[in-house]
């Protein structure tokens, strides 16, 4: 569980440093102040064994395909005013005391072209590949190499061992990775623990089960009607809400990376909603940072907090400064303050 992440040189962040976390983190601000650029850094900081993972960033969670930019251009928007020939850099300390840092940055490569005229392969130095270097305080070390124009892996050294990191963007989901999650559950049993927190949306809901329909495997509902009834159909917020706590179940040790959290989801519930992210977090020992807008989800976020006994929760709103983002951490004494007067914290 990280305890601190610093990001140097990506997206919208020259230098910032995102302290202390805690076991859930909610990220607050402005439009453009880099929410979602923060969950991109944590999840990249994650990926080191996914080399195409700054490609896959840009597509899942920008929506900017390949075929409409090519790969060297999307790829250069990784860096803070796209100056790429800096280096990105990103340290988490976890809890264990252990530094994982990971640095991204462009460098020359050399390919051989043939000459029309001579008819002699001639060595040029003009394309430029991202390399990934990791190394962390436990003495693991990875290298890889991309190439930029084609996004194809050129060379590789090490692969490590680092938590899984799952990423829940507001652009995309997969009815059947959420399938394939509750059937990771189902298979040890613990299917159930689902249950509450999505009948706080829909009460008459009794039991979820996995069926194929159209080939495809997807999670269908129980609601004491004839039939069961495909998850999708209950509405976004149940979609949501159920793809959440699968991804906090399944990534047990790891993190889970949530772009506004609330969307889908009534103000009504959504405190017995944190509560059950709170609990299900604890119970699989997983780390959440999730974004948002909402005044009501942060007021629940706080309230669900001090009424579990434990406050394991932080706020953090990002501020633009001139060119810089800045950070400021509520604790749970200020956000209390903050709530009492009616003070503005998103």
């Amino acid at each position: 569980m990280y305890r601190s992440f610093t990001i140097k040189n990506f997206r919208c962040f020259r230098d910032l440093m995102l302290e202390p976390l805690e076991r859930v983190n909610l990220i607050t601000g402005k439009n453009n102040v880099g929410k979602t650029a923060l969950l991109e850094a944590v999840f990249l900081h994650l990926g080191v064994n996914n080399p195409s993972l700054p490609l896959q960033v840009n597509a899942a969670v920008r929506g900017i395909e390949q075929r409409v930019i090519d790969a060297g251009e999307m790829l250069g928007w990784l860096f803070f005013g796209r100056r790429v020939k800096e280096t990105i850099e990103l340290v988490g300390l976890d809890a264990d005391n252990t530094t994982r840092r990971l640095n991204v940055r462009f460098v020359e490569s050399e390919e051989a072209q043939l000459s029309p005229v001579t008819d002699t392969l001639t060595t040029i130095a003009t394309l430029r590949d991202l390399l990934l270097e990791y190394q962390d305080t436990n003495g693991q070390r990875a290298t890889t190499r991309v190439r930029a124009d084609r996004a194809t892996v050129t060379t590789r050294t090490g692969e490590v061992s680092l938590p899984l990191g799952i990423y829940l963007s507001t652009r995309a989901r997969s009815l059947k990775e959420d399938a394939e999650r509750f059937s990771n559950l189902e298979r040890v049993g613990r299917q159930e623990m689902v249950l509450p927190a999505l009948q706080l949306l829909e009460p008459r809901l009794r039991r979820l089960a996995v069926l194929i329909t159209g080939g495809a495997p997807i999670i269908n509902g129980d609601i004491g009607i004839a039939e069961l009834i495909p998850l999708p159909l209950m509405g976004e917020g149940m979609v949501r809400l159920l793809s959440i706590l699968l991804a906090i179940a399944n990534a047990p040790g790891g993190v889970v990376l949530v772009d506004e959290i609330e969307n889908g989801l009534y103000h009504s519930v959504m405190v017995g909603v944190w509560k059950a992210l709170a609990e299900a977090a604890r119970q699989y020992d997983t780390q959440v940072f999730a974004t948002t807008h909402s005044w009501e989800c942060i007021q629940a976020a706080h309230q669900a907090f001090e009424a579990s006994g434990t406050y394991d929760f932080r706020l953090h709103r990002l501020d633009r400064i001139d060119d810089d983002i800045r950070v400021v951490a509520y604790t749970q004494e200020t956000l209390a303050t903050a709530a009492e007067m009616n003070l503005e914290v998103r």
